[in-house]
């Protein structure tokens, strides 16, 4: 009670500082909060709790209780008995889940419910390769003589709706289950109850606050899922198991972002600590890299993922996997907090631990990946060997966790101990064929997700070695990923769907976005030497006749061009519509870094003229100056202020290169704002909006490039055209 009041009081002061500043809607959510206005404070006994959402009926439930569906599965009745066929209501949810049309009643084979998100499904080689697959050919030859099915109720893109699924499954009569799931279990972001806690932690502690309020919740909310399932099925007598998942630690780097707004002004230091100990790493003074990188944490309190990654980088050098490891997994857990951006879906340390501990606790079993890897790989990292991106799995990945399974599913169901290293062979592995699109598909989808050019160019690679015969698909791809016509308008488009491949058309014709993709595209041409193909000539022909700037202008900020500045946070305002993962709305380029990267194509020798509109933030000197690099040299310094303004740059063409060209903006130093930075973040939580947690450096209304041959010699470099008012 006492907390309560207290947090009633810090909104209380703030209430009485934004009347007197007339900031009305402000104020209006704010007595919302407090419950003046029906907010959360007055519904609070009104509002659905998580336990209510999508209730279905108890495990066990008397006969009396009608059957309902489960997933996209509805019940129908025949001859007195309940099968299940697929919702045409829920037809576009379809390709979500396994091609089962219809589920029959339970007979006499052992049946075994397989459920979880798309690491469950076999992302990237589902429908050809799934967990489930392997699970059923394990335990077909172990069971031999005996009739067993393996369900695959798996869905991509499952939260913890997976509670609902699991206990719903139970009218399929179950001989045991098995539930791999964690990977998309947020305990972000929050709910309108919490937001005056969440608002007080902020003025009070920084970010650091919500971090450990989203990692209380998240513990939470796992506990509570994992004892309402496991009731329902100690009720109804089924076997329980749960896979826990790891993540790619050894590969997968998160964006290097900038900290979290920090209290008085410290975002600078931890700039300038960041410089020094990546300057330190690079000349191999581990001791001083990771003293930097230390104060880095000291300052950002484990909000940011860059001093992990230093730190981890150390240990490794030194030779140190066990410190390597905890730093890499500290790393992965440090943007738990962050709903300004889209962070790769992840399972958290708080959620492995409490899926090992409630499963003890419900007497459930547990399959326990991270420890299964290690001991596969011997103490190493997991990394490649094991996934495809940042948490599905690879076929060995594949292999090894349903080994484990089906050792637990032995025990359970016939108190056979069959060790899991003794069964990993009797599972069925992809043909190479499939084996080289899941390596294509991976490199495609590690790209957009802002990988490095190693982990890229691997899995282009890995893809050849495979099965050449992908090579055709490659060649495709370059094609219409560089062409303006419309993916799916692309005669390339068109040859890649006749080869038929389900895997190809479930993935790369239906989720793929074209870009221009500079980092991709290289690694393809680069592992298509292997088979002596050399794709780079058709490669800059086909740049240069669909998007040189002396054939027409080019939109830098267009997602087209935009996404090629592998800047995660940036570009973000161009993402297309069905992509955003986050609910927030950008009305033009904001610089979330000193350093802003564009791409345009141009020709050798041919000018181009590049016309700027762009302002400092509020938090920025009234005036400064920014600086512009092509190709890495200096071009221009430009006055800038708080009102947009407007250049005509005319570059000359000795500058130009023949293809791909890249212009850098570097930006003045803000005034950081600190805490107070935050004040803005209640309206947007209260909006439900993802919130901006950073600071801007510079902010770009528009950017294009354009044939300059025919703009007069007399154009000045610098030369200010236009200054438009505040916005």
């Amino acid at each position: 009670m006492d907390q309560a009041l207290e947090l009633v009081k810090d909104l209380a002061n703030r209430l009485a500082e934004l009347a007197s500043s007339q900031e009305g809607t402000k104020m209006a959510h704010l007595m919302r909060l407090m419950g003046f206005l029906g907010g959360p404070a007055a519904a609070e006994t009104t509002q659905s709790s998580p336990d209510d959402l999508g209730r279905q009926p108890a495990a066990g439930a008397p006969s009396s209780v009608s059957p309902h569906r489960i997933g996209i599965w509805e019940p129908k009745q025949e001859d007195g008995k309940t099968y299940f066929v697929r919702s045409k209501e829920m037809v576009k949810d379809w390709n979500y889940w396994s091609n089962i049309g219809r589920i029959e009643p339970k007979g006499n084979r052992l049946r075994v419910v397989f459920m979880g998100e798309s690491v469950a499904r076999g992302y990237l080689y589902d429908p050809q390769y799934t967990p489930a697959m392997a699970l059923e050919g394990i335990l077909k030859s172990e069971l031999q003589g005996e009739e067993v099915e393996v369900l695959d109720l798996a869905r991509t893109n499952l939260g913890m709706d997976v509670k609902d699924l699991a206990i719903a499954v139970l009218q399929l009569e179950p001989d045991v289950a098995i539930i791999f799931s964690g990977n998309n279990w947020r305990g972000y972001p929050p709910t309108l109850k919490d937001i005056p806690y969440l608002h007080s932690l902020l003025r009070k502690e920084g970010m650091s606050g919500p971090k450990r309020f989203a990692d209380d919740r998240l513990t939470a909310e796992v506990n509570k899922l994992m004892a309402q399932v496991a009731a329902a099925y100690q009720q109804a007598k089924v076997p329980l198991i749960w896979i826990v998942p790891e993540f790619n630690l050894g590969d997968w780097r998160d964006p290097i972002l900038n900290a979290p707004h920090l209290p008085r002004g410290l975002n600078r230091e931890w700039l300038r600590n960041r410089e020094a100990a990546e300057q330190a790493l690079a000349a191999g003074d581990l001791e001083k890299a990771s003293e930097l990188a230390r104060g880095m944490i000291k300052l950002d309190r484990g909000t940011a993922v860059a001093a992990y990654y230093i730190l981890a980088e150390c240990c490794l050098r030194a030779g140190d996997l066990v410190c390597a490891r905890q730093h890499l997994e500290a790393a992965r857990d440090s943007v738990i907090w962050d709903s300004s951006k889209s962070a790769s879906p992840r399972i958290y340390s708080m959620t492995q631990q409490a899926l090992r501990e409630g499963a003890r606790k419900n007497g459930n079993y547990v399959v326990d990946l991270p420890q299964l890897f290690t001991e596969h790989l011997n103490g190493e990292i997991p990394d490649r060997r094991m996934f495809v991106d940042y948490c599905h799995l690879t076929s060995e990945g594949i292999q090894i966790a349903m080994a484990a399974a089906a050792s637990r599913v032995l025990a359970a169901l016939k108190g056979k101990d069959a060790p899991w290293q003794n069964l990993k062979s009797k599972a069925p592995s992809p043909s190479p064929s499939v084996e080289s699109e899941a390596s294509f598909l991976a490199a495609i989808h590690n790209a957009h997700w802002w990988q490095s050019y190693d982990l890229v160019y691997h899995y282009c690679s890995q893809a050849v070695r495979f099965s050449p015969e992908i090579a055709d698909v490659m060649a495709h791809f370059i094609d219409f990923q560089t062409r303006l016509t419309p993916m799916l308008m692309c005669k390339s488009a068109e040859q890649v769907s006749a080869i038929g491949s389900p895997l190809t058309q479930h993935y790369l014709l239906r989720y793929n976005n074209q870009q221009l993709d500079p980092l991709l595209l290289s690694a393809v041409v680069n592992s298509l030497k292997q088979v002596d193909i050399d794709a780079a000539p058709r490669l800059q022909q086909l740049r240069l006749e669909e998007h040189s700037v002396t054939v027409r202008s080019a939109n830098l900020l267009d997602y087209y061009y935009c996404s090629a500045g592998y800047q995660p946070q940036e570009v973000i305002w161009a993402v297309p519509k069905r992509d955003k993962l986050i609910n927030r709305e950008y009305h033009y380029f904001i610089a979330f870094w000193s350093e802003s990267h564009f791409a345009f194509v141009g020709e050798a020798d041919c000018p181009v003229n590049l016309e700027l509109t762009c302002r400092l933030p509020a938090t920025a000197p009234h005036e400064s100056e920014i600086s512009l690099h092509l190709n890495r040299k200096c071009i221009a310094r430009l006055d800038v202020s708080r009102n947009w303004s407007t250049w005509d740059l005319t570059i000359p063409g000795d500058t130009i290169a023949n293809g791909v060209n890249w212009v850098t903006i570097q930006w003045p130093s803000p005034e950081y704002p600190g805490l107070a930075a935050y004040d803005s973040v209640l309206l947007d939580l209260v909006q439900e909006k993802s919130p901006d947690f950073y600071c801007s450096f510079g902010e770009v209304f528009a950017f294009r490039a354009s044939d300059a041959r025919g703009v007069s010699a007399s154009t000045s470099l610098a030369q200010e055209v236009s200054l438009l008012s505040a916005g």
